[in-house]
């Protein structure tokens, strides 16, 4: 059983699924999982926190943090650990209660430190070697949603959530 507090999540590859579209005016875009904005929704309601942390910068990360509530966003970081220690200080907590999901060599370092790892399916294969839990979902496909259902689970709760959306007693007729 793990003591986490906060989930620290790499955007490009673990949110997304890493494609990155730039159209002819430089507009980019790229594509988030609806069902994994919902279970961030979900750990922040219940008191998890959540931040990102990426090694570009991209306004479309801004604007799909603003969207979520996600207060702490860290971006052209490529020594992620200087992030995760902001953060481990920000909230005073220790690597334990820290989970971190990544998906290329960049995320490594942060992985081993923390107190749980995870990566999607479709990481590289060192950073899958280095997981304490490999999503059966792509990254932008499921995986967050995946990994953040394990860790509620795993802290006891996910009763919670499923008391909040599945009122037990309106069933009763079926």
């Amino acid at each position: 059983m793990y003591d986490i507090k906060i989930v620290i999540m790499d955007v490009d590859g673990v949110l997304t699924d890493g494609r990155i579209i730039v159209d002819g005016n430089g507009e980019e875009y790229k594509f988030f999982d609806v069902k994994d904005g919902h279970i961030i929704h979900i750990a922040l309601d219940l008191g998890i926190k959540v931040a990102w942390v990426s090694g570009r910068y991209s306004p479309v990360t801004i604007k799909r943090a603003k969207q979520l509530k996600i207060e702490d966003v860290f971006q052209n970081e490529h020594k992620k650990v200087t992030a995760v220690e902001k953060i481990k200080e920000r909230y005073s907590l220790e690597y334990k209660n820290i989970a971190y999901i990544g998906d290329d060599l960049i995320d490594i370092p942060p992985m081993i430190l923390c107190g749980f790892s995870a990566a999607p399916k479709d990481a590289v294969l060192d950073v899958r070697k280095v997981a304490d839990y490999v999503s059966g979902y792509n990254g932008g496909r499921g995986a967050v949603r995946d990994i953040m259902e394990f860790i509620l689970k795993d802290v006891g709760l996910w009763e919670r959530v499923l008391e909040k959306y599945l009122i037990i007693d309106n069933y009763a007729d079926f």
